[in-house]
């Protein structure tokens, strides 16, 4: 099987599961409403006593951010809400992954709400330990990335010019993106294998690395393409959405279309990843 009918099978698989995005769109669409009342206020709370100009000369997010770098105490009476929040953000999203992969993973292509949320309650505790299994590699990732970044830290470090620093810190931006893909992978791998195996989470992870270990270097090629075609994509969406105009009438509903359907395309294009790699685990598992 070579790469086209990889990606014709993840393809394929999305296009027969479009609801899905739908209902993963929907829910997170309720659940930014719910939580708008309680950060705007926490935001308010905080920063109301802030000067921000009418016209500044960065972003809105950049202007946050030197904010709270200057003033790094000032949500520190809100720290245990902001943990909360958090956490509650980590199951939710987990249960979301339980519900993604079990529906893309079923030879059954009719999707239906409830099937979805039965999924993501059969498969919420084996994820959530998978989830937890995970962290001593993504030590490892941190490891790995300050050994590999080391020697661009030191070029830096010696530059007299600021165009050493400026290649020096996108190079590890670069060696971060790769890391992350690469372990990535092997959560995803992980996922697929529990479900569609109904393997428990530990033989799971000894098959995926098995797995990785014969064909690492094809399935992160894939994975590479795809994330490449997803940057493309959004640089170019993104780029539209430049382009409309500011507080103007017709520019805010076509700003907020946009940006909930780039959303939506963010959800079919994990659908595509999961279906892609899920072919070629089917393909090559026997290998």
């Amino acid at each position: 099987m070579g790469l086209q009918s990889y990606l014709n099978s993840g393809f394929n698989r999305t296009i027969s599961r479009f609801r899905l995005s739908v209902y993963i769109w929907l829910i997170l669409l309720v659940l930014a409403l719910l939580a708008l009342a309680p950060i705007n206020s926490l935001l308010r709370n905080s920063l109301g006593h802030f000067y921000l100009p009418d016209k500044p000369v960065m972003p809105f997010e950049l202007n946050l951010a030197e904010v709270f770098l200057a003033n790094q105490k000032i949500l520190s009476p809100y720290f245990g809400f902001l943990l909360t929040l958090m956490l509650l953000a980590g199951l939710i999203f987990t249960f979301l992954s339980a519900g993604l992969f079990g529906r893309m993973l079923s030879p059954d292509p009719v999707v239906t709400f409830r099937e979805f949320l039965s999924d993501g309650a059969r498969h919420f505790w084996k994820f959530f330990q998978s989830l937890l299994l995970f962290l001593p590699f993504l030590a490892v990732l941190l490891i790995l990335f300050r050994l590999l970044s080391a020697p661009l830290n030191l070029w830096s470090s010696r530059a007299v010019t600021e165009w050493p620093v400026i290649i020096s810190a996108n190079l590890r931006m670069l060696v971060l993106v790769l890391l992350w893909t690469a372990f990535k992978l092997l959560l995803d791998l992980v996922r697929i294998i529990m479900v569609s195996e109904s393997k428990k989470v530990i033989p799971a992870y000894v098959s995926a690395l098995r797995f990785l270990k014969r064909h690492f270097l094809g399935l992160w090629g894939l994975y590479l393409l795809l994330g490449l075609a997803v940057i493309i994509i959004s640089a170019f969406w993104f780029f539209v959405m430049r382009l409309l105009p500011a507080g103007v009438v017709p520019g805010v509903p076509a700003f907020i279309f946009l940006g909930q359907a780039y959303i939506i395309f963010r959800v079919l294009a994990r659908q595509v990843f999961i279906g892609v790699e899920y072919a070629y685990y089917l393909r090559r598992k026997g290998d």
